[in-house]
């Protein structure tokens, strides 16, 4: 063999073993991983039906999907309207109470599952409807009286009545996840939390408690592949160590516990930026007018009056990290109406006490309060405004997981909650205001109409019926009045869903200034952020 031939024999020989070893897993791997960090706080678990905590509602985002996704319009994603997700179509009856979704075929579960099939969907709603252990949202869902797999690909969803929010109600979100029937048969209720099965573009790879869970790009998503590789969702507690990793690239996106004034400079001044999304949170006061002392609504008007909103808000949400609320239904809800409330009058507040038997004031002892987010500093401002006018407060601070069960149980006369639900009335009304919704250990029930309120349960029966949205939007008005006049709720301040992404390192499609609404403190389209510089 000549020299010519020899050469060209090894300069193709080495073209075979470099297109050989890059075609080898781990090589492939190595060149291309691009990891996402995110810094937040540990879930419960990840199943989607299963739990309310906040942290776990984000990262659920990355595993599942539903029939129906938030519509993306103008390049902005809006929560008001939906486009086809799993669902590649449906048709409505005349009267509005059978839904026909045709399936997307070919949509693949995680981890070898097989194909999504209308039974997948048929049992995901079911086994919420059927209120089986810690299922969240199931109040979501009561509107269906049955659901019908037709075929693989065909699912019939009958109504008891008319629903102009049933269209939201099978977005991607809560309640309108889709879980894979066979793993959550096969792993058991309380195992499948850790072992979950959806069909969305991150797949659950590993948990390390109290450190973080790995996920992973799913390569059969029904959409396009994600750009990021994997997500790496850590367990930090402290929003100074979060500030810490953001600026020092430990960390690309930071969830804080609550966003101050301090931290939105820290942010500005390291050059990463807040993704400012709504319709946000709103935090709110739900007092228990079935038993003492808020029983007496001269208490409960006394509270409202003593407590001054726009100094919790100008101290801790100042500029615009939040907005006064005028009402319990929050601004970008269909039906919210600005209300007039109590305005603070801590002399009021002293005169209705001794009205109603409290002339030296009152004591509530081991009042529990959760050590996350706002919560605490909230409380701590509270607990010395109500000292003024008599009313003297033992704070216990608690886990954020034992909060949420001790205000099911009643335990707080009172209770502070930030909520986000499906943006209209109906949604957020009955949640937080019907009958049905209060929390009762007795029969399970882990509903959070706190307040134990039943005032407005005829508006809502009655707006559920009525296909005139103009006729729905009066009735939620005065489902407003009506909470208001009963002093059941006083709304405190209305706050953005706010994230700090470092620019440099991660990018979204959106604006950061509501580019992109969400009903929760994470992405709708987590797919959607790309790695820059991590070639």
């Amino acid at each position: 063999m000549s020299r010519d031939m020899w050469l060209r024999f090894g300069i193709a020989g080495l073209a075979v073993f470099v297109a050989v070893a890059l075609s080898q897993p781990n090589v492939a791997h190595a060149v291309r991983q691009k990891i996402l960090k995110i810094a937040a706080k540990e879930q419960d678990t990840l199943d989607p039906h299963a739990s309310t905590l906040g942290q776990t509602q984000q990262a659920v985002r990355l595993v599942y999907r539903g029939l129906t996704k938030f519509a993306t319009q103008d390049g902005k994603v809006r929560t008001s309207s939906v486009e086809p997700d799993l669902a590649e179509s449906w048709t409505i009856s005349d009267d509005g109470t059978v839904w026909t979704f045709i399936l997307r075929k070919g949509v693949q579960f995680h981890k070898g599952f097989g194909e999504m099939t209308a039974e997948d969907v048929k049992f995901s709603f079911e086994r919420q409807l059927q209120r089986q252990k810690g299922m969240r949202f199931a109040k979501n869902l009561e509107v269906i009286q049955d659901i019908k797999a037709l075929d693989p690909y065909t699912v019939q969803i009958r109504l008891k009545r008319y629903d102009p929010v049933f269209p939201l109600r099978m977005a991607g979100y809560q309640q309108g996840y889709i879980i894979s029937k066979k793993a959550a048969e096969q792993f058991g209720h309380d195992a499948f939390g850790w072992n979950p099965i959806g069909t969305g573009p991150f797949y659950f790879h590993q948990h390390l408690p109290r450190e973080k869970i790995i996920f992973k790009a799913f390569e059969d998503y029904h959409s396009r592949r994600p750009q990021i590789d994997e997500i790496h969702w850590f367990d930090v507690a402290e929003d100074a160590t979060k500030l810490i990793g953001l600026e020092k690239g430990t960390f690309d996106i930071i969830i804080p516990n609550v966003v101050t004034a301090a931290i939105e400079t820290q942010v500005n001044d390291m050059g990463a930026v807040f993704d400012k999304r709504g319709p946000g949170g709103q935090w709110k006061f739900f007092l228990n007018y079935t038993q003492p002392p808020f029983d007496d609504i001269r208490v409960r008007k006394a509270f409202m009056h003593a407590i001054d909103r726009q100094a919790i808000k100008e101290t801790l949400f100042p500029g615009g990290l939040g907005t006064l609320a005028t009402t319990c239904l929050p601004p970008g809800y269909f039906g919210h109406k600005p209300m007039t409330v109590p305005a603070y009058n801590p002399e009021l507040a002293i005169k209705l006490l001794a009205e109603a038997g409290y002339p030296n004031g009152l004591k509530i002892d081991n009042y529990l309060i959760t050590k996350s987010y706002a919560y605490p500093k909230i409380m701590v401002s509270v607990q010395e405004q109500l000292k003024k006018v008599g009313v003297d407060i033992d704070l216990q601070l608690v886990e954020h997981s034992t909060y949420h069960q001790n205000i099911r149980s009643n335990l707080n006369p009172f209770v502070l909650y930030i909520g986000t639900r499906l943006t209209d009335g109906d949604v957020m009304l009955s949640l937080f205001f019907h009958s049905d919704e209060a929390p009762d250990p007795a029969t399970g029930n882990q509903g959070t109409n706190f307040a134990h309120y039943s005032g407005i349960d005829d508006l809502l029966e009655q707006g559920r019926k009525t296909r005139d949205p103009a006729q729905r939007e009066r009735l939620y008005h005065e489902a407003q009045q009506r909470i208001m006049d009963d002093a059941v709720c006083l709304p405190l301040v209305n706050v953005p869903n706010m994230n700090a992404r470092h620019p440099q390192r991660v990018s979204t499609p959106f604006d950061p200034e509501y580019g992109e609404y969400t009903l929760n403190a994470f992405y709708n389209f987590p797919e959607l952020l790309k790695l820059i510089n991590e070639d």
